[in-house]
């Protein structure tokens, strides 16, 4: 069966926790985390409330998920705020998938300057963000000036 993304609800917050927990902090922290963030409760500096989520699962299970929101930060409208994908599913497209659907719903937003933090150190990020269209904002921070841009590099 295919991996199939759609938007994220309730009953799947704790599955992505536990993506996020893979790597770092814990899954109550996570789960935690990501319900106030989709409740609006918690706010990363300047975000404006429209927030989405999207998961990618395989056969009833959560193996990636991405979220986003609107924004002022840095002259952007938009703001990727976390993306995982389990390891064991990595290198098959899925995050390509994940960047095209939330860019789509950036573009149904109608923001399109959308930036992302991202750790310099972390290589596999970068790379990935700059394959599909994102530049070097500033040391911690990546931008697609035009998220239109990721769009067209995912097709």
């Amino acid at each position: 069966m295919p991996i199939r993304v759609r938007q994220a609800e309730d009953a799947d917050i704790a599955s992505m926790a536990a993506l996020r927990a893979r790597e770092w902090e814990t899954t109550a922290f996570w789960q935690s985390r990501i319900e106030r963030y989709l409740r609006g409760e918690h706010s990363p500096q300047k975000a404006l409330p429209t927030r989405a989520a999207f998961v990618a699962g395989d056969n009833g299970s959560v193996v990636g998920f991405v979220t986003g929101h609107l924004t002022s930060r840095y002259g952007c409208e938009g703001e990727l705020q976390w993306i995982n994908v389990a390891k064991e599913y990595r290198g098959r497209g899925i995050a390509r998938t994940l960047l095209e659907t939330v860019a789509s719903w950036f573009v149904q937003q109608q923001a399109s300057r959308v930036c992302v933090n991202v750790d310099p150190k972390n290589a596999a990020a970068c790379g990935l963000y700059k394959k599909f269209g994102a530049q070097r904002l500033n040391e911690h921070w990546l931008v697609w000036l035009n998220i239109r841009v990721m769009l067209d590099k995912t097709r």
